[in-house]
């Protein structure tokens, strides 16, 4: 069966292409950095013991509010997608519908879970911390969960596996890039994690705290350039060659992805965390456009969203920008009054 068939046909766009796809860029780099704060402070939280106590306190603490502006900042990526890409990420969606509903019951024990274990952290050690556990359990279910579903809606020829099983369970864990994508993203959690302590560390004047998050940052980060290696070569030959020269862009997109983090790794050993938080943000941008190019040349084959028609309708976007700014500027404001109740801030034990 040729598996262009299988795609629905695409619909119009309200604005043109490049300007949408650099907005999923760019929403899809904020969401990542949040999964990465939140699970990240969770996993950091359940193994901190002894001499990291107290941080590991910090982080169980604020550990629900960044899973809160993780779901929240994963909401815009996931929608532009929608709008660019919708024929084959709705199809994949069928294809594991039973998993893919899912997702939302794993995210809600996920979050309650941290709820437990910030609040019976005194008083009921063992649930809080078994709360923890289950929580990490969940939320990096539904990290599996979508990795699943972004590789499989760029394998329509995958998809004919429906007509063996119809019953909306497919995954796509016989992927080769499914496994070094999901762990590329999870095994950086707490890396980012371990350089957001660090900076705690810096500003509460805890010494012990930016030794021991750096370590975390340096010794993941190294571990997680490997991951992106078995990444790139696990990718179909026609689209690894677009990041070895065949496309300008992929190719500039990835070395400079990988020059950046390689700086912000070095900064990570020199224990300069402010340095090396820019630098991990800015890798995490780059990372995200190359995905992007990652997603434009598997499908090249069988679609391109300069292809899709423009109504020209202004308003929607407008609309979005407009409400993107407003939701940032209170999203600052509620974090920098949310960071005076923080433990250890004035007014709280």
């Amino acid at each position: 069966m040729d598996p262009a068939r299988l795609i629905p046909a695409a619909e119009a766009i309200p604005s043109p292409w490049g300007l949408l796809e650099a907005l999923l860029v760019l929403t899809f780099a904020l969401h990542i950095l949040f999964m990465n704060l939140s699970v990240g402070s969770a996993l950091l939280a359940f193994l901190g013991r002894g001499s990291h106590k107290d941080l590991a306190k910090e982080l169980g603490h604020r550990a629900p509010t960044l899973l809160a502006l993780t779901v929240n900042f994963g909401v815009a990526p996931l929608l532009f997608v929608q709008v660019l890409y919708g024929q084959f990420l709705y199809t994949s969606s069928v294809l594991m519908a039973v998993w893919w509903l899912t997702a939302i019951g794993a995210v809600i024990i996920g979050y309650y879970g941290l709820y437990v274990h910030d609040a019976k952290g005194e008083t009921a050690p063992g649930l809080a911390r078994l709360a923890l556990a289950v929580s990490l359990v969940f939320l990096l279910y539904t990290g599996f969960l979508l990795s699943n579903n972004m590789t499989l809606m760029l394998r329509p020829e995958a998809w004919g596996a429906y007509m063996a099983n119809p019953r909306g369970t497919l995954l796509n864990v016989a992927d080769p890039t499914m496994w070094p994508r999901y762990l590329h993203a999870v095994v950086a959690a707490p890396a980012v994690a371990g350089l957001y302590a660090a900076l705690l560390g810096e500003k509460k004047g805890r010494p012990e705290w930016v030794d021991y998050g750096m370590a975390w940052f340096t010794r993941v980060t190294m571990a997680n350039v490997l991951i992106g290696g078995w990444l790139l070569m696990s990718l179909p030959k026609g689209v690894m060659m677009a990041f070895m020269g065949a496309s300008p862009v992929a190719t500039a997109a990835l070395a400079a992805g990988v020059v950046a983090g390689l700086a912000a790794l070095m900064a990570g050993v020199q224990k300069k965390p402010a340095l090396a938080a820019f630098l991990a943000v800015l890798t995490v941008v780059l990372m995200a456009v190359t995905r992007g190019q990652v997603r434009l040349a598997t499908l090249a084959a069988y679609f391109t969203p300069a292809s899709l028609p423009v109504t020209g309708a202004v308003s929607p976007l407008l609309m979005f920008v407009v409400s993107l700014l407003i939701g940032l500027a209170c999203i600052g404001y509620m974090v920098k009054l949310y960071a005076k109740s923080a433990p250890g801030a004035a007014g709280r034990n």
